[in-house]
């Protein structure tokens, strides 16, 4: 009898311990969804840190921006407010190396950048760059005839894009490769085409970042902002003849505020009335930046590069981890609420 009693109330002390940890595990995971809930809501108060002084929308990845007096935020950057129904939107288009797919850049093309887009009538865009004759180009619309390809990116990420025919790809090999052939040019059909996925180890790194803030073809986000004093205070640091200018870092956004890299520290930003972002990421730069957008020259000291490697680089060891020795220069952000913006908006922090 007592073993018996005894096998019982050890049964029911068993029982209860499995509840009492089902109970507290179930506890646990609803304080991490509301805590994960309340980190990601959008703040309710804001105080203004400055003003949005210019904005730029970048066509052809690794190519020549637009300077924009307003845009349309969406989920895959900035985007022109037109009446026509063709839209420039930011990086959709790619230029590719016809032979196995890889993506091509301004770090080792550096005449790319002064390479221009713009609008052409309602279904097509113009290609300009010096010494050539503007090309017509039509935007790839879904078909069952168009011909798609992968691109290799970063880290052996593959994305997928619309060849824009054999007249661009022409174009765009004589004047880059002073050939027939090479390179094409490749849109992202965004209605068909799935979303990019984030680096696993950036992920683990910034909390923040989800796969939703990645562009069509932008090395990370949608959006990247800068401010002016940030740029101000680099110019001070670089030698007396290297020339610095925002276009060479390449923000979307570049703000007018009073304290250099203070937007390292902005968790939620405001632009205008309603477009609402997110900082995921410090934005980590490269041979890029010693690209002169007005000349499409590489400065031979690789600067302002060995200047930011001097004083910018990232501190935290599981950061550098991943990032390696990239300098930090302006933030990566993700988009949480569409909106409209023009230049003169003022901008914001939120508080709480």
């Amino acid at each position: 009898m007592i073993p018996l009693l005894g096998q019982r109330i050890y049964e029911l002390n068993s029982s209860l311990i499995l509840w009492s940890v089902a109970i507290l595990c179930t506890l646990l995971v609803s304080w991490w969804h509301c805590r994960r809930r309340s980190t990601n809501s959008v703040p309710k108060k804001w105080q203004c840190v400055g003003e949005l002084s210019e904005l730029t929308l970048f066509p052809v990845k690794s190519c020549g921006g637009i300077s924009l007096q307003e845009a349309e935020c969406t989920e895959y950057g900035i985007q022109t407010v037109t009446d026509g129904p063709l839209k420039l939107r930011d990086r959709f288009f790619i230029v590719v190396d016809e032979h196995n797919g890889m993506f091509k850049t301004a770090r080792t093309h550096p005449k790319m950048v002064l390479i221009n887009m713009a609008l052409d009538g309602n279904d097509a865009v113009k290609l300009s760059a010096p010494d050539m004759s503007e090309l017509q180009v039509k935007v790839p619309e879904y078909s069952e005839n168009n011909k798609y390809s992968h691109c290799k990116f970063w880290g052996n990420e593959m994305l997928g894009t619309v060849d824009c025919g054999d007249m661009a790809a022409k174009w765009l090999s004589q004047y880059m490769l002073g050939k027939d052939n090479g390179v094409r040019l490749g849109y992202h059909l965004a209605d068909i085409m799935p979303r990019r996925v984030a680096d696993k180890n950036l992920k683990h790194c910034y909390k923040t970042l989800q796969d939703s803030d990645l562009g069509a073809y932008s090395d990370l986000s949608s959006f990247m902002l800068m401010t002016e004093s940030s740029i101000a205070d680099l110019k001070t640091r670089v030698p007396p003849d290297v020339s610095v200018v925002p276009r060479q870092f390449r923000p979307n956004f570049l703000v007018r505020a009073s304290v250099a890299y203070e937007e390292d520290k902005w968790d939620w930003i405001r632009i205008g009335d309603t477009a609402v972002f997110r900082n995921v990421k410090p934005c980590t730069r490269c041979l890029f930046t010693t690209v002169d957008p007005n000349t499409g020259i590489k400065n031979p000291h690789k600067e302002p590069l060995s200047t930011l490697k001097r004083y910018r680089k990232l501190t935290d060891p599981t950061k550098l981890k991943v990032e390696g020795s990239a300098p930090a220069f302006g933030i990566n952000l993700g988009l949480h609420r569409k909106g409209i913006i023009r230049v003169g908006d003022n901008v914001f922090v939120g508080t709480e």
